[in-house]
């Protein structure tokens, strides 16, 4: 048997492929920092589409009074701004395509939904590096994405190492 030869073959550049979509998941934290500054430094290709995922903290309002609801929700509300016009500022001086996604709910439910609907071929987040003790108690967001996205999620700790799943 003869080995085939394979004609017309042509090295593919990477600008002749398209952009990838990549989410990170954002907050007002040194964590996410870090995750986006890390992406930045090791993963960034001129072609990508950054989509930036922000879940506001919302509390239980139920015995709060209007005028006290309405003031929180102006506060988050003024937070979520802030947070969007500075990571868009960082997009623009990268010179990176990207958006700013929110959603209300559970923070990693709603990273992992948003992810899945803007079709992304990575999330990156940070971790607060809890102890396994508040872990258990309170929960990880980054647990909760690497265990329930359906595509490689990038979990960039406290401590410099970077884990995937």
């Amino acid at each position: 048997m003869s080995t085939p030869v394979l004609t017309n073959v042509r090295d593919i550049q990477s600008e002749d492929l398209p952009g990838r979509t990549i989410a990170i998941a954002v907050d007002e934290s040194e964590f996410s920092e870090n995750a986006f500054q890390w992406y930045v430094d090791n993963l960034k290709r001129k072609d990508d589409v950054l989509v930036l995922i922000h879940c506001p903290e919302f509390y239980n309002f139920t015995m709060a009074n209007t005028a006290v609801v309405e003031q929180l929700l102006v506060d988050i509300e003024e937070r979520v701004t802030r947070l969007e016009n500075k990571y868009k500022e960082k997009l623009q001086a990268l010179r990176i395509r990207g958006k700013f996604r929110t959603g209300a709910g559970r923070p990693g439910e709603v990273i992992v939904e948003i992810a899945k609907q803007e079709n992304v071929a990575m999330i990156i987040t940070g971790t607060r590096g809890q102890g396994k003790i508040r872990r258990t108690f309170l929960g990880s967001v980054s647990d909760y994405v690497v265990h329930h996205s359906p595509m490689p999620v990038l979990v960039c700790r406290v401590d410099g190492l970077m884990h995937t799943n």
